[in-house]
């Protein structure tokens, strides 16, 4: 059986789906799966993943009709074989000795997870990012408690350098640990929920400022378009964290306050910047969106 299994949901990256599987093939640790999940591509994403699998025993893929990035997910995670997962997007890359700086502390340290540090990647920074890859000296942090790895986990939005990302990339972990946590099904931002629960259940982490994987920087990410309904899902995740945290860590509440109204600034920043007088219909619909929002966010405390 593999060690580690790496899981990449893939839909229509035709144009990048290569550089993110030649980026894991070529691993200096070799002893893991990739699992491919072809989440209804229409271009030939699907085509290149199943070529991938002809020449290397190591991949298996699935083709299933179009859900989304948390149902392609949980379908990898409910097929692996691995001791160990980690996550991988398809127009993402990983550097090379990626595997091997995730996989040795876990093992040396019998940690529950370990993270690393990511770095937004697009051609029009490639020099910048070689720099700052290569003046980058890695140190490592060990978190022994459960609380230490919480309240650093709950710190996240308000450091410069996070030590534990809210996204599941960058993340290595245990397969049983995980048991029955899955994605939210139809939810976007679901990596922060997801992260919460398995942190909640971790008692050792390693963290390392080492720089291994690489997101790339798309103008069309969910991130950086103008506002759209499903942004609210953000609060969404947001709520259901800070209304556990209320339970199991009162100690924390003030950190995670501070995470859900940081996601409020950012939304209301995306409602308003998207008003424009010039095209009122528009604009009114954005409102309405808006007097939606702010009944959903009664009763929080």
């Amino acid at each position: 059986m593999p060690k580690v299994s790496v899981i990449v949901p893939v839909y229509n990256v035709e144009k990048l789906l290569e550089r993110c599987l030649n980026s894991v093939l070529n691993q200096s640790f070799q002893d893991f799966e990739l699992l491919l999940i072809d989440d209804g591509s229409k271009d030939s994403s699907g085509q290149i993943c199943d070529n991938y699998a002809k020449k290397d025993q190591r991949v298996r893929v699935w083709h299933i009709p179009n859900g989304g990035q948390s149902a392609a997910r949980n379908l990898g995670i409910d097929n692996v074989y691995g001791t160990y997962i980690v996550f991988i997007d398809s127009d993402d890359f990983v550097e090379l000795d990626y595997l091997e700086q995730l996989y040795q502390p876990m093992v040396e340290y019998e940690a529950d997870v370990v993270s690393c540090r990511y770095i937004a990647y697009s051609e029009e920074r490639d020099e910048e990012v070689k720099k700052i890859i290569q003046e980058n000296q890695a140190k490592v942090y060990h978190f022994r408690n459960n609380q230490d790895v919480m309240q650093d986990f709950l710190e996240k939005e308000f450091k410069d350098d996070r030590n534990f990302p809210w996204e599941s990339y960058a993340n290595l972990y245990k397969t049983e640990l995980l048991g029955e946590i899955r994605f939210e099904v139809g939810r976007e931002f679901e990596d922060n929920f997801f992260n919460y629960q398995y942190f909640k259940k971790v008692q050792k982490a390693i963290a390392t400022s080492y720089i291994g994987y690489y997101y790339y920087a798309n103008p069309t990410s969910k991130t950086r378009i103008t506002f759209y309904e499903k942004q609210f899902d953000l609060i969404q995740q947001e709520r259901l964290i800070i209304e556990d945290v209320k339970i199991k860590y009162p100690e924390f509440i003030d950190l995670e306050a501070n995470n859900l109204a940081l996601k409020y600034c950012w939304l209301y920043g995306k409602i308003f910047g998207d008003i424009r007088f010039s095209n009122f219909s528009v604009s009114k619909k954005i409102f309405g969106s808006f007097k939606v929002f702010i009944k959903r966010i009664k009763n929080i405390f």
